[in-house]
């Protein structure tokens, strides 16, 4: 998915949500979640806990919390390596 990144000063109040910010400097990304299937989003706020319940159980099953442990221990060994 690619987004599609806007940096600009904001003149206009057409989009509600984005009227505090109507003239200051702000950057937009537009990203089209066409590609996602609707199953695997949650809206914020919508309390929706019995699809938050099925993505973390997707995610219980993908993720590799050993490659993790395993990547984070060495950023920490590694951490200074680039430091004169």
């Amino acid at each position: 998915m690619q987004a599609l990144r806007i940096r600009r000063q904001l003149d206009s109040e057409t989009v509600p949500e984005l009227k505090p910010w109507v003239g200051r400097k702000v950057e937009i990304i537009v990203m089209d979640d066409a590609g996602l299937p609707h199953s695997s989003v949650v809206r914020p706020g919508s309390c929706d806990w019995a699809a938050f319940e099925k993505i973390a159980a997707e995610l219980r099953e993908t993720y590799d919390f050993d490659a993790i442990k395993d990547q984070e221990a060495c950023d920490l060994r590694h951490a200074n390596d680039h430091l004169p």
